[in-house]
């Protein structure tokens, strides 16, 4: 049976420190336009959980006047990688 030695311990936290800085390991938070043009927060939140089984569907102001903005409908979801 081998030892375990320094440079094992080192390659073990290099690997380690790697796979954690690794984009998408970890998981995280996405987020996909369903409706560029329009929003309604009930269908927003319906269209988001049908498509990625999230209840992060929300209306973002994307413009317009301050007295008739626009909308926009986003899922926010979890990623799994």
């Amino acid at each position: 049976m081998s030892k375990f030695t320094l440079t094992h311990a080192v390659i073990f936290v290099l690997l380690f420190t790697a796979i954690s800085m690794a984009p998408g390991i970890e998981g995280g938070r996405c987020q996909e336009v369903l409706d560029p043009s329009d929003c309604v927060l009930s269908d927003c939140k319906k269209m988001c959980y049908q498509k990625h089984q999230s209840m992060g569907g929300q209306c973002v102001e994307t413009g317009g006047t301050p007295a008739q903005p626009t909308y926009k409908c986003v899922c926010v979801y979890d990623c799994l990688f």
